[in-house]
């Protein structure tokens, strides 16, 4: 049995296939859609969080994150 990808897992996924940061908006709304969830300001704020405790994500400034470079 195949774990369940968190929001931060898919946001991981969304950003690896753009290679390039994406506004916050935008990646939190990608998620969501991906997720088969309403986008709505609780669900946006739950992906944005998971997003922001996540050490895979960078913000790159002014609203936009990008994945963190190993």
């Amino acid at each position: 049995m195949t774990a369940k990808k968190s929001e931060a897992d898919w946001a991981y996924e969304v950003l690896r296939s753009r290679e390039e940061p994406m506004y916050y908006r935008d990646l939190v709304e990608a998620v969501l859609q991906l997720m088969n969830r309403e986008i709505t300001p609780r669900n946006m704020a739950a992906v944005y969080t998971q997003v922001n405790l996540d050490n895979r994500f960078t913000s790159s400034g002014d609203g936009y994150w990008s994945l963190k470079v190993r």
